[in-house]
């Protein structure tokens, strides 16, 4: 019986240092910022650093997704881009000049992974396809403008249409048609 009273007698020791440790951890004094960092109200900084990088990246979207851009990729707005629609991606060839390039397309992928969410748009160019994967937050994006919503298609990744192009890529008529549109509201202007 010795045996047992000896191990009961250390575990009553150890529950005892192990309360008189906690008593001390609460009487720390909690973090307060410096004067010299500004702290902002929407959110109570995390001293441990659990959840930081998602709190991080939500902040980051929301002011990359400023313009309206997360709004495409949200799929309970109603004008999100799905898998079929036809968009016309106009992009910064650099940051330093205001020169822009655009490209017209069927939106045969999109990846919604928040801060790096892209999207695939392809088009048939002098008998050729050309792929073009964008990031969405990306700042050489200027505009991502819907052309015409897709109709018919019923998956999310639309690969198959690398083999039979025919189907979707009639394309010419759309850019005349927003051409016009950019010069009518030119002239309201």
């Amino acid at each position: 019986m010795l045996s047992f009273t000896r191990p009961l007698a250390r575990m009553a020791g150890l529950v005892q240092l192990r309360s008189a440790s906690t008593a001390a951890n609460a009487a720390k004094p909690t973090y307060t910022a410096p004067a010299s960092v500004i702290v902002p109200t929407q959110f109570k900084p995390n001293t441990k650093g659990q959840g930081l990088m998602q709190l991080i990246s939500k902040e980051e979207t929301k002011r990359l997704g400023a313009d309206g851009r997360s709004k495409l990729f949200n799929k309970s707005h109603q004008d999100c881009l799905r898998p079929g629609d036809v968009v016309l991606v106009e992009t910064l060839n650099s940051m330093s000049t205001d020169k822009t390039s655009t490209f017209i397309g069927v939106l045969i992928a999109m990846d919604r992974r928040g801060l790096h969410s892209n999207f695939t748009v392809r088009n048939v160019v002098l008998k050729v396809g050309v792929e073009m994967k964008y990031m969405l937050y990306s700042p050489l994006i200027k505009a991502v403008r819907v052309m015409k919503k897709g109709e018919g298609f019923r998956r999310a990744k639309l690969f198959y249409l690398r083999d039979n192009p025919g189907r979707a890529f009639r394309l010419e008529g759309l850019v005349r048609q927003d051409k016009a549109e950019q010069a009518k509201k030119a002239v309201k202007a």
